[in-house]
């Protein structure tokens, strides 16, 4: 008896031991009155529960005056379709307001009361671009940056202001601006999800690059100019000057380490501007040749000198962002008559075989051999020396084929060349006789070229090893022709040149 007692007290004891633990969970989640709860919906869906109904919009309310400031707006919608509905429950698990608040913006925005332009490809009507502004003024006046970028900030505001001016004798004038592009404005609630343009200079500089981002930069260096930083970053110069404002000119001044805008710009719109012009064009003289029987081939003079004919000239252009598009003359008059150029060339063929018989002096007269060929200074000169005067012609001594035409130095370099300065060395192409012609000042024939006996070939100068030595007290110094003749080739064995006399 004793011991079932003891089994019902044990009974009992784990019965409410069971009650009290399922008590006390129970109790953790759920009170024993009923709690008020708000159940917020959108757009009929349950998204959350929360608290308090004043404390979520108010939090709601935060938000709008946020974005309120944000755009300078005196509204800002908020996003339609939601509800919140008052319960009762035990249930006392709530959510944040800000947890709710994400999972609305997550799928519907604020928005506010604003324009959406779109701009349609002239070429390409599914090729749209979308910007989204509070007001048209900002976007009207972004426009207007766009354009003055493009053209000439007085001839602009003389445009819009009626006030040009008829062109009376040089000149021009802005017939008309327009934009290739279709552009259409629609009031419309903006998502503030969108990129709302509120600053004109934002949107001045997205219309003008094509892209908000920061644009590539170069930083100036020692002799660098506008023209040579365009060019290397494949640029003109009026695009340069579009994405730098600060210069006017292409001649504006750089300083070193100075930052250059020179990312490619690609506007959203394109400018197209129709220009009426009155102005002076030069026109190219043509050349005129005329051929001389008694002048050997490869002789050529300029007779006259041609000059440039002067024209007034009324063109109607059309420029696209800058750039000539086409453009028309629309009159011309002759100012003055261009003058033609006129050279003569020699059409006489010379032998390029020598006439033995008789050998030509290579200098003019009177002349002065200064040194024959003969033991000098404890060597022999194989040559001999002639003077007449610097720049004198120089003339082949017979007919042949130039060999060598060897030049590139310069007065006071006495070993350029070996020391033979500018030479040249001709190919008789009879008996093995070439003949050598050094220290030239210029060379006027080229290899290969066929030369008759008496022909100028050069001039004398005092190029290479040559006494005395040239200088800034006696740039004449040394100024003689070494004439030398070879045999079999053109650095053979000498005979005395004046053997051939």
């Amino acid at each position: 008896m004793q011991n079932n007692k003891w089994g019902f007290g044990l009974i009992v004891f784990v019965i409410l031991t069971s009650l009290f633990i399922f008590l006390l969970v129970f109790t953790r989640d759920y009170s024993s009155e009923p709690s008020i709860v708000y159940s917020v919906y959108l757009d009929g869906k349950n998204i959350g529960t929360i608290a308090s109904k004043d404390s979520f919009e108010e939090f709601i309310n935060t938000k709008e005056d946020e974005l309120k400031k944000k755009y300078e707006v005196d509204a800002v919608h908020t996003p339609k379709g939601v509800e919140i509905k008052k319960n009762l429950t035990y249930n006392t698990k709530v959510d944040t307001d800000l947890d709710v608040y994400n999972k609305i913006i997550s799928n519907k925005k604020f928005t506010v009361n604003g324009y959406e332009i779109t701009i349609t490809d002239p070429e390409e009507d599914n090729k749209q671009q979308k910007i989204y502004v509070l007001s048209k003024d900002i976007f009207d006046e972004a426009v207007e940056n766009t354009i003055k970028a493009f053209v000439d900030k007085d001839q602009y505001e003389k445009f819009v202001s009626g006030t040009q001016e008829e062109i009376k004798d040089l000149g021009s004038i802005i017939e008309n601006i327009d934009l290739e592009e279709t552009i259409t404005y629609k009031e419309a609630l903006i998502s503030t999800d969108e990129k709302i343009f509120t600053d004109v200079g934002e949107l001045s500089k997205y219309l003008l690059y094509g892209t908000l981002d920061q644009q590539e930069t170069y930083q100036v260096k020692a002799d660098d100019t506008i023209e040579s930083i365009a060019n290397a970053h494949k640029l003109n110069v009026q695009e340069f000057l579009v994405a730098n404002p600060e210069f006017t000119s292409e001649n504006n001044l750089l300083y070193e380490s100075q930052s250059v805008v020179v990312g490619l710009i690609e506007p959203i719109i394109s400018v197209v501007v129709d220009v009426h012009s009155v102005g002076e064009e030069e026109r190219d003289y043509d050349t005129e040749i005329q051929y001389d029987s008694s002048q050997y081939v490869g002789y050529q003079s300029v007779v006259r000198e041609g000059e440039n004919g002067l024209y007034k000239v009324t063109r109607k252009s059309q420029y696209v962002n800058g750039r000539l598009i086409s453009g028309t003359v629309a009159n011309s008059t002759e100012i003055k008559p261009a003058v033609n150029k006129v050279i003569v060339k020699g059409e006489k063929y010379a032998p390029n075989v020598a006439d033995l018989s008789y050998w030509a002096w290579p200098t003019e007269k009177p002349y002065t051999i200064t040194t024959y060929y003969e033991y000098r200074w404890g060597t022999f000169h194989n040559a001999i020396d002639i003077y007449v005067g610097y720049g004198s012609p120089i003339y082949a001594a017979n007919n042949g084929v130039v060999a060598v035409a060897i030049g590139g130095c310069y007065a006071g370099n006495t070993r350029c060349n070996g020391g033979r300065g500018n030479y040249v060395v001709i190919n008789h192409n009879a008996g093995g006789y070439y003949t050598m012609y050094m220290h030239l000042k210029d060379i006027n024939v080229s290899v290969g070229q066929t030369v008759a006996r008496g022909q100028k070939i050069a001039t004398m100068g005092n190029s290479g090893s040559v006494y005395p030595i040239p200088s800034s007290y006696n740039p004449y110094g040394g100024t003689h022709l070494d004439f030398s003749v070879r045999m079999g080739s053109p650095n053979g064995s000498t005979i005395n040149p004046l053997n051939l006399y």
